[in-house]
């Protein structure tokens, strides 16, 4: 009798065990069989995004590099225009003047004064704007405001382009990652004997 019970368990047991494997088979999600050719559809994607990444790359370090050749010239610009109307200011200046304009030139080119502070120091220390508004003055001025507006450009066009660097990047990545996950999809689909032939080629 007890040998009977021990049957009838086990029996219910086997009965139970075959019901949750039919209904954790049932409830797995049925991945959808992965073709060969999307694996190599995905790979050729990741060239092809790769290379437009690296592309990218090289035209944002191109961009970079522009935008500092356009500061350099921003910057020689402004000492040119700034020499124009120091030497505009010293024909016109009298000898005190020249003095305080002198010191305030040179403490400029060490960094101690700001283009403002300049401009605050020869506004009193010299003759009035309007006297010192040359053509050399006013050339030497627009072409500084030339160089402002190119480096602005300049320096927007290489922000585009390092953004664009950055997403194209990230989607090689992203395209690397689907690819690997195609692969590893098509390579749990094919059979395990297959697989064990393939391993042991």
């Amino acid at each position: 009798m007890v040998w009977e019970l021990a049957a009838v368990a086990a029996a219910v047991i086997a009965g139970v065990l075959a019901c949750v494997a039919v209904v954790a088979a049932r409830q797995r999600p049925e991945r959808a069989p992965v073709v060969q050719g999307e694996v190599r559809e995905l790979l050729a994607d990741v060239g092809a995004v790769r290379a437009a990444a690296d592309r990218a790359a090289a035209e944002a370090d191109e961009a970079r590099r522009r935008a500092e050749e356009a500061a350099g010239a921003r910057d020689q610009a402004e000492d040119r225009f700034l020499e124009a109307r120091w030497e505009a200011r010293v024909a016109t200046a009298d000898e005190a003047h020249l003095l305080v304009q002198r010191a305030a030139l040179a403490a400029y080119r060490r960094g101690e004064l700001s283009v403002e502070q300049l401009n605050g120091i020869w506004h009193h220390a010299g003759p009035p704007a309007d006297q010192l508004d040359d053509g050399r003055v006013r050339d030497a001025r627009r072409a500084y405001e030339r160089a402002v507006a190119e480096t602005v450009q300049v320096r927007e066009q290489a922000r585009v382009a390092a953004v664009a660097a950055e997403v194209l990047v990230e989607e090689a990545h992203l395209a690397e990652s689907d690819a690997l996950d195609a692969w590893e999809a098509q390579e749990a689909a094919r059979p395990t004997l297959d697989r064990l032939f393939d391993d042991e080629r």
